[in-house]
């Protein structure tokens, strides 16, 4: 043994003159450990060995990050004479995901002499083994790994000895030159006009955080066939895949990272452009790395939605197309609180992919819009590190990025929008809903430097970290039209420490939300639609946010406590108050207290709340919040109702306005009966939709004696149409002149419950 060691401190004086790339190399001792998570000893240290068993030997660093950018581990043993002559070993690694990386060293150590032990890391290396799952080998997989060791074994020989450890040491040599682009695919070769163009390359695998763009900065310059010029970012990517079976199998990566672009042409014709990277080894621009055709729209593309310029209570589409959102809340697979109030049945988690089912019933009712939340438990890409998969500040949850590109994608398959919300209350709130104590921001959390939740929203730091998540949000989805908009965050008011529940009032909120804005409108080539959102009703609403240029429409929950039947109220009151910031309002949570209600105070509250908005001048009905609710009772078909009361219709009229119209009776009516009904209703001179039901639930009975009147109507014809609100079908079509004064007098045909209406001019 003493000889051995001798041999290989001769070794190891005269490595530096054999190595080739001594000059640029540097040598890091490394700690070595008998057993998992015992004490670090110092070498040289001997060890008991036992054949045919294994002896592992662990290694650690009192730099965590040592790892990243070592090209090899070299660790010397010394083996006694009489050891036996096939022993082998095996490095592993087990990454912060808790994925086993191996690899199996060729040579065979040789007994009665010290074996150097040279374990290659660096990121191009061949030979890396994962067994179990199809994680590649790359540069990130060794940021702060779990396990580091070496395994001696010899299966096949009996031996009890021992063995030295000399010394383990990590070898690195900093990379050097500019940045080279290479392995360009074309994912898509001729996209038509609003679809998706997406470009992969790869760089050197040198980047501790790709998502920094101090770091590394991607960006591509493309120019339009009219001459524009639009430059976009590039974003990291991990290729990842799920299985779907009744288990609900995680995602896991699959293979190697690599970059990509993404970019959505809006008119046909030739796109070229080029890569530019630059990073602290230097600069390099690519030209011609973007060449295409994009070819004309599929039919039924309309395009990016947007707030409209004929009528800026509604949405439209680019090519004009009017857009009236109807669907219920979809915020993520599933929602706790079911399990609290609606305990009667078993609920298993399936995950993101259950938005496939979602998505298709959706669909078949006429529902074309959505809620998608990328939040800590389901979709996010920041959270503290150790959670669900998450890696902390500033390094996003490449998985749940995968996953949300497959929910957007489903959404498009079943022609849905998606409001994207990017931030949600619970995260930065320490009393609703609390989660700050998680958020990676905060100074509880190893790499935090927060104190306080409202910190998050004027801190220098935390608002150069926002941009950053922006930006990435931005590459990575801001070319797809599906994104219907950007929920800046959910219930606002409810962040921070206080219980006062106006944070949005608070002057970093109201900044935070204007520079937020602000960034996306600076970066989104798209002009997404871009909002805030308050929770309880309207009157937690800010005028000062409301009218922000930034803020593109207004968001707002509509729960109270009271009786089922208030919701048309509160869509009225909603409206209302909405109308004077001359924007789009929609209603995105409503469904009893924010607590819920009882089964059959929700199904009659979601009935009236789709109807009363579908009849005022809103930007679409109200999203109904218990999901899951609607999927296990199967009430998606309340919306093929209302979907076909709106279907072929274009709402944008300016001079069309919220009215309130009385319900008469016909001669020898039932006249007290008719003053418990009243009419939600939209009128211009030559148009209304309305809603006729009973503030106060009466009893289900059949009603034939009403009569509607509408006074100062363009002289003519109309064409009249009444709906059953329940099943998708007419009660009753037919045409009617006005009286010589211009008032309209409309029998309504029998009904039970309630009933809508349109009326339109259509000759003298």
């Amino acid at each position: 043994m003493k000889r051995a060691v001798s041999c290989f401190a001769l070794f190891w004086l005269l490595l530096p003159c054999v190595s080739v790339f001594a000059a640029q190399s540097a040598t890091v001792p490394v700690q070595m450990m008998p057993e998992e998570k015992a004490a670090p000893i110092a070498l040289p240290a001997e060890l008991p060995l036992q054949f045919p068993t294994e002896r592992n030997i662990h290694f650690s660093s009192t730099n965590e990050m040592v790892w990243v950018d070592a090209d090899s581990l070299r660790v010397a043993v010394a083996l006694p004479t009489n050891a036996p002559s096939r022993i082998r070993a095996l490095a592993w690694f087990k990454d912060r995901d808790d994925f086993w990386h191996q690899y199996l060293l060729p040579q065979t150590l040789v007994a009665g002499t010290t074996n150097l032990l040279d374990v290659p890391l660096a990121a191009d290396t061949a030979g890396w083994e994962t067994p179990g799952h199809s994680v590649a080998w790359h540069y990130r997989v060794r940021i702060r790994p779990q396990s580091v060791g070496v395994r001696l074994f010899a299966y096949e020989d009996a031996f009890t000895g021992s063995c030295q450890v000399v010394s383990a040491h990590l070898v690195t040599r900093p990379p050097i030159g500019a940045p080279a682009i290479s392995n360009i695919r074309q994912l898509t070769t001729s996209p038509r006009v609003w679809e998706k163009f997406e470009l992969s390359f790869q760089l050197p695998d040198r980047y501790e955080n790709p998502f920094d763009p101090s770091q590394v900065d991607v960006s591509a310059v493309i120019y339009t066939p009219s001459g524009a010029t639009n430059t976009i970012h590039a974003f990291y990517y991990q290729p990842c895949y799920r299985l779907e079976d009744e288990l609900g199998h995680p995602v896991e990566p699959d293979g190697k990272p690599e970059w990509r672009i993404r970019y959505c042409p809006r008119e046909p014709g030739v796109y070229r452009g080029s890569l530019v990277v630059r990073d602290k080894w230097g600069e390099v621009s690519l030209t011609e790395a973007v060449n295409f055709t994009a070819q004309p729209p599929v039919a039924g593309k309309h395009g990016f939605v947007r707030a409209s310029a004929k009528d800026p209570r509604y949405f439209e589409f680019d090519d004009g197309t009017f857009y009236f959102p109807i669907s219920h809340n979809t915020r993520s697979a599933s929602d706790s609180r079911m399990d609290d109030k609606f305990p009667w049945i078993f609920r298993r988690d399936e995950g993101p992919s259950v938005y496939s089912r979602y998505f298709k019933r959706m669909q078949e009712n006429g529902e074309d819009w959505a809620e998608v939340w990328m939040s800590a438990w389901s979709l996010g890409l920041e959270w503290a590190e150790g959670i669900g998969g998450y890696h902390g500040v500033n390094d996003y949850h490449l998985c749940n990025a995968w996953e949300l590109d497959q929910v957007l994608k489903l959404a498009d398959q079943h022609g849905l929008r998606v409001n994207l919300v990017l931030n949600y209350h619970g995260r930065i709130s320490s009393s609703f809903d609390p989660e700050w104590q998680h958020h990676p921001y905060n100074k509880v959390n190893a790499r935090g430097w927060l104190t306080h939740s409202m910190e998050f929203f004027d801190d220098p730091q935390a608002l150069e970290m926002q941009r950053r998540f922006i930006r990435y949000t931005q590459a990575r989805w801001g070319w797809d039209p599906t994104v219907f908009s950007y929920e800046l965050c959910s219930e606002v008011n409810l962040c921070g420490e206080k219980s006062h529940q106006k944070a949005n009032f608070e002057p970093p909120v109201v900044k935070w939300t204007q520079l937020m804005g602000a960034y996306l409108k600076e970066i989104d080539l798209n002009r997404h639609l871009v909002t805030s959102h308050v929770s309880y009703d309207y009157r937690t609403w800010n005028p000062e946010i409301c009218n922000m240029p930034e803020m593109t429409y207004n968001a707002v929950d509509a729960y109270s406590f009271s009786r089922a039947e208030y919701i048309a109220e509160l869509c009225v009151a909603t409206y209302n108050t909405g109308a004077g910031f001359k924007k789009p309002v929609l209603i995105t949570e409503f469904g009893g207290s924010p607590m819920a209600a009882g089964m059959s105070h929700l199904l009659r509250e979601q009935h009236l709340g789709i109807w009363s908005a579908a009849c005022l001048p809103m930007g679409g009905i109200p999203m109904f919040w218990w999901w899951q609710v609607i999927d296990e009772q199967d009430l998606y078909s309340r919306y093929a109702a209302v979907k076909k009361f709106v279907e072929g219709q274009d709402f944008r009229d300016p001079t069309a306005n919220y009215v309130s119209i009385p319900v008469g009776v016909k001669k020898e009516g039932n006249a007290a009966r008719a003053k418990r009904y009243t009419i939600i209703a939209t009128a211009s001179q030559e148009y209304a939709r309305g809603f006729l039901y009973a503030p106060i639930h009466q009893p289900a009975v059949p009603i034939d004696d009403f009569v509607i009147t509408l006074a100062d109507r363009k002289p003519g014809v109309y064409h009249v149409e009444f709906f059953n609100t329940y099943k998708s079908g007419l009660l009753r079509k037919f045409d009617l002149r006005t009286e010589k004064d211009g008032t309209l007098i409309i029998n309504v045909p029998r009904f039970t419950s309630d009933c809508a209406f349109r009326i339109k001019w259509f000759s003298k």
